[in-house]
């Protein structure tokens, strides 16, 4: 996981779908590797095909993915006990 803050949730487009990722993100593992997170959000189907979805606004999904997985392994740590 990445050392940097990642208690600060990213700014967003309200058009990013969290509440979609954030479901979507409660069946991966938390140690599933962020490159298979951002290519799955990135490959997600109609991201090729709707004009609403800008190359900014895919990267903000992915952020947005890749800092709640971020957020789910911290939360699992804890739970566990590793931190």
């Amino acid at each position: 996981m990445s050392a940097r803050n990642t208690r600060r949730k990213p700014r967003l487009d309200p058009l990013v779908p969290t509440r979609a990722i954030d479901r979507w993100l409660g069946t991966v593992h938390v140690t599933t590797p962020e490159a298979e997170i951002a290519e799955t959000i990135e490959s997600a189907p109609g991201l090729k095909t709707d004009p609403r979805w800008t190359p900014a606004l895919v990267r903000q999904a992915v952020r947005y993915a890749l800092w709640r997985h971020r957020q789910n392994f911290l939360d699992y740590a804890y739970v566990m006990g590793g931190r």
